[in-house]
């Protein structure tokens, strides 16, 4: 979730990326240490804190959508020039919108009715969609929505200055699957024993029996849940429950984060667990650690099988519930393709992977026949990856659990050249350690990114030091939302 509009209101979770949001009364003071950390809005919010609308701004007003941004929202004018920021629009539709919450600089709006749709305006699927703070682009066909995430990333490297010349931006990777993609939901459990979502820019639970976007299995666990006579005892001690769905044999596991200081009641899980007979398994997770919810259950592990076409030969992937997978199952196998495409011949190659999970990119590069060192800050991802580069053989690949950072400053002190480097970080990018990558000096970098404004920040720094921007392909690993996968390609000079 990008929160350049919407920086302080009270988030408790983005539902795409899976990261924790919580921005309420958020401070100058507060904005400025989170900045210097890397982890605040790209915004700052007023200095005043939150300022409701006059009673002019909260009148019902009419506008001409210009454009769609980052964070989902559209974005018209008032007649005195204020820009409006609003949802559920498309580009060049007028709409009547009504001012919720005024800013420095913008008014945030609700939609009121649409006065002249867009020809891309379709019925959503989700009868919960105006109310749920999932999906943002249910409303817009499918062509609008990669048009409107091609814009979206092409806007990011302008404000980055990030020159994007002929032939670097790629045509959109469309998602095999627009809806019942969704491996991998995390759901809000309220005091009452309610299961759901939050609505957008709110702490109120939209209760959800059903999510078009998730697939079949996960839908079938979610429905199962909602019958449970034990969430409202579950409350007590957690309040998400994350359902996986493992992509090889259709097991759904859940996973109860449980509250700080909390402790879970054995019993209480023995029996939750077994009222759920779509749920192969109940696991546990707290201060970073996963355990099963009962001393008999064995080892939850999820698999994804992946065919010759992905990167020459057929391999398999399997990681716990307390590892990062892709959501998006399918998908992620063509940006497996992707990835391995762009690295080239790996036959003598040397591959650095950051952020390499599970081994998601390190085990089909070393299939390659490339020397493939992997590094996370992740015990349990280092243990899948190395007994997933063993599965499939590999005897020249190696992980390290170490931060990418001190990575980075180990494999210079060790004088270590690579030809490639490949990273995936989480939405804050690289950051800081972008001047490290640039001393390492790899032949060719391959960054995936989930944020275009961190990717774009750290494509500048790296231009800037010496490397050649070659292609920039979205890749739409989120359908129905304003989420976009991005995959850039760079050379050294």
């Amino acid at each position: 979730m990008n929160l350049f509009v919407i920086n302080d209101q009270n988030f408790h979770l983005c539902f795409f990326c899976h990261n924790h949001v919580k921005i309420h009364n958020f401070s100058l003071y507060e904005y400025k240490k989170k900045r210097q950390r890397g982890t605040g809005p790209t915004t700052a919010p007023p200095a005043g804190g939150l300022r409701p609308p006059d009673k002019k701004r909260t009148m019902e007003t009419t506008i001409r959508i210009e454009k769609i941004i980052t964070g989902g929202l559209g974005i018209g004018r008032l007649q005195d020039g204020m820009v409006v920021m609003t949802g559920r629009v498309l580009p060049g539709e007028t709409v009547v919108v009504r001012g919720t919450r005024q800013h420095r600089g913008y008014l945030e709006a609700e939609l009121v009715k649409v006065l002249e749709p867009s020809g891309d305006r379709v019925e959503p699927v989700c009868p919960r969609y105006f109310e749920c703070g999932g999906c943002d682009l249910q409303h817009a066909r499918k062509t609008a929505q990669h048009r409107i995430k091609e814009d979206i990333l092409i806007e990011a490297a302008g404000r980055a200055r990030v020159v994007c010349g002929k032939g670097v931006s790629q045509p959109l990777m469309a998602s095999p699957l627009p809806l019942g993609y969704r491996h991998r939901i995390r759901l809000a459990l309220s005091s009452r024993g309610e299961i759901g979502f939050y609505q957008a820019r709110s702490n109120r639970l939209v209760p959800i029996h059903e999510c078009p976007v998730a697939t079949a299995p996960i839908n079938t666990a979610l429905a199962e849940l909602n019958r449970s006579k034990y969430l409202r005892r579950a409350a007590a001690f957690t309040r998400e429950i994350e359902l996986q769905h493992s992509p090889a044999d259709d097991r759904v596991i859940a996973l109860l984060r449980l509250d700080n200081g909390k402790r879970a009641d054995p019993r209480l899980i023995r029996e939750f667990a077994a009222s759920l007979e779509p749920v192969a398994q109940v696991r546990v997770r707290a201060a970073r650690r996963t355990r099963p919810g009962s001393p008999q259950q064995q080892d939850a592990v999820l698999r994804q099988q992946f065919d010759r076409s992905v990167c020459g030969r057929p391999f398999f992937l399997s990681w716990s519930p307390g590892c990062f997978s892709q959501v998006n199952a399918r998908q992620n196998s063509r940006l497996i393709g992707l990835v391995c495409r762009l690295s080239g011949d790996g036959r003598g190659q040397r591959i650095l992977d950051l952020f390499c999970g599970m081994g998601n990119f390190s085990v089909p590069l070393g299939l390659g026949q490339a020397a493939v060192t992997g590094i996370e800050r992740n015990r349990e991802s280092i243990a899948r990856a190395r007994s997933n580069a063993a599965a499939a053989g590999l005897h020249d690949c190696e992980f390290q659990d170490i931060d990418v950072a001190a990575g980075l400053r180990q494999c210079l002190g060790a004088g270590l050249h690579f030809d490639c480097v490949v990273l995936d970080p989480p939405r804050q990018g690289l950051g800081k350690s972008t001047a490290l990558l640039l001393d390492l000096a790899p032949g060719r970098i391959i960054y995936i990114s989930c944020d275009p404004a961190t990717l774009m920040r750290d494509l500048h720094l790296l231009v800037t030091g010496g490397y050649k921007l070659l292609s920039l392909t979205p890749v739409d690993m989120f359908p129905q939302t304003h989420h976009i996968e991005s995959v850039a390609l760079l050379e050294k000079n």
